[in-house]
This record gives structure tokens, C-alpha cells and sequence, in this order.
């Protein structure tokens, strides 16, 4: 299969070589930025996840661009991806885009709409997205879809075929372990274009929904790589080996070990699952 160029990283965590490697925004809920930033650092991610709602969160309060560079700075640390871009949310992308320009960030996350608004026009969508990465192309911007089982976008199937009508090479597919699993199964990695892929975000989970609600279970009960029942092995072994690894472990318990072992305990679980491929 076809390769695409991707950002290296630094190698901080043992055993991932130069594959970029991102402790994602939602790993570290209810964590404030300086100490984000830190904890990122310490435990060796190359960089870190940053939502675009904190971010102006931020600035109202009276941060400033500069104090966030300078903290970004301070401990070696990009922001590489920003979470998440509804599909065809006008005013929210004039905001990502300023965010992604002022930091340099390389990847914008990506969602189709779900619940009561998931009917979209998925062509329409993808003329949207693709003319946005048109305009942003120049800051060197990239746009990762990511697939969820509740949307009109649940599969990879659905989503390479709509990120080929974006017709923009800076437009992407970002693979999610839990969506994997609990979504079409390992099986539809069988058919991946490795040259469409910006991005794998991992976590583990059980194979059986701990609640019916299948947003609510995956913001709620996510575990770290290595404690769940997905096949982690079969799932790296079908993706690009070179794509950057967002670790993204959404869970309660989680959120309850402060910052520095929380981070570490996630860089951890990703070189014990890399060490045994």
C-alpha cells in the first residue's frame, strides 16, 4: 500500500522509534494546560491534544498566545492535534483554523455529527472539508476524519470514500481502536489505504458495551492499552507502522491519578504493547 509522508518524533518513549507520539486533549480532562504540558513532557510524548473550546476558555480569561507558546516552550512541546471539527460547523472552523496557524498545529480532528443532527449531506460535506484544507494548505494544516459507529460516517469503509471526495491530499483518515472494535471489527482493516491514514488514536476497552449509550461509553470506560479485551496486535499489524500514535484513554478512574502518573501511566501501556508486537 501506498505511503504518505508523516511528522517524526523525538523517540522520548521507549520502544515507538521515530513514529510522533501525542497524549491526546480527552487522556487529560479536568487537567489545566501548564500542567498538561508538563506531564506530556515528562512521561516523552512529542506532543500533546488541544481542544479548541479551552483554548478560548483561555483567552477570555486573559491568557495570552505568548504565555502558551512560552509554556509549549519551556518543556519541549507541540500542540500536534486539536479536537474536534463538526463537519460543516462554519463558525467553528474560522476558530480552528486561527488555533492550528498560531501553533503550528499539524492535525485538525474531524467528526461528522452525531445524535439528532447526524442526517448531513455527505457530499456536501466533503466538498465543505475539502475546500477548507484548500484554504489552509498553506500553514501546512491536515484534516483527520475520524469514523464513529453513531454517525452516517461508522466505518472506514464510509470514510475513505468520503475523504476521497474532499479531493484534497491534506484530508485524512484518523483510526480509532475503540471505534474499530466496537464498531465494524478488526476485519474492516482488511481494505485500509495506508496512504489515507493522518493518524491512529488507541485505547483499550472491553469488547462488550459497559453502557448502551455508545458516546457515554466511550468518554466514560476506556482502559489503558494492554488492560482491555482489543487485539492491539492485529490492530497495529493492519495499520501504517509509521503513522503518529495519539494515545487517547478516556475513562473515570483515570481521571482520578493526578497528572504526572496519569501521562506516565499512558506512555507506559503503549511501550509495554509495542514491546510485545
Amino acid at each position: 500500500m501506498p505511503q504518505q509522508a508523516y511528522g517524526t518524533g523525538a523517540g522520548g518513549i521507549p520502544g515507538v522509534g521515530s513514529r510522533q507520539t501525542i497524549l491526546a486533549y480527552f487522556s487529560m480532562r479536568h487537567v489545566d494546560f501548564a500542567q498538561r504540558v508538563a506531564a506530556a513532557s515528562a512521561a516523552g510524548f512529542d506532543g500533546i491534544g488541544f481542544g479548541v473550546t479551552e483554548y478560548l476558555r483561555l483567552r477570555a480569561n486573559g491568557t495570552s498566545d505568548e504565555e502558551l507558546k512560552k509554556t509549549l516552550a519551556k518543556h519541549d512541546i507541540r500542540i500536534l492535534e486539536l479536537e474536534a471539527l463538526r463537519l460543516l460547523d462554519d463558525k467553528s472552523a474560522v476558530d480552528f483554523e486561527h488555533v492550528a496557524r498560531t501553533f503550528s498545529a499539524e492535525r485538525i480532528q474531524v467528526i461528522a455529527p452525531f445524535g439528532d443532527h447526524k442526517d448531513i449531506d455527505l457530499n456536501a460535506a466533503a466538498s465543505w472539508l475539502g475546500s477548507l484544507a484548500q484554504r489552509t494548505a498553506d500553514a501546512g494544516i491536515h484534516y483527520a476524519l475520524e469514523f464513529l459507529p453513531p454517525t452516517n460516517i461508522p466505518d472506514i469503509a464510509t470514510a475513505q470514500k468520503f475523504v476521497r471526495n474532499a479531493k484534497h491530499q491534506n484530508v485524512g483518515i484518523c483510526v480509532d481502536t475503540w471505534h474499530v472494535f466496537r464498531g465494524a471489527g478488526i476485519s474492516s482493516l482488511a481494505d485500509l489505504d495506508y496512504s489515507l491514514v493522518k493518524n491512529v488514536q488507541v485505547d483499550d476497552g472491553t469488547m462488550k458495551p459497559g453502557m448502551d449509550d455508545y458516546i457515554q461509553d466511550c468518554i466514560h470506560n476506556r482502559e489503558l492499552l494492554g488492560n482491555g479485551e482489543f487485539d492491539l496486535q492485529q490492530f497495529f499489524k493492519h495499520t501504517p507502522p509509521d503513522a503518529p500514535i495519539s494515545v487517547e484513554i478516556i475513562d473515570d478512574d483515570l481521571d482520578l491519578i493526578p497528572a504526572f502518573e496519569r501521562a506516565q501511566l499512558q506512555a507506559s501501556s503503549l511501550q509495554h504493547v509495542l514491546a510485545r508486537r
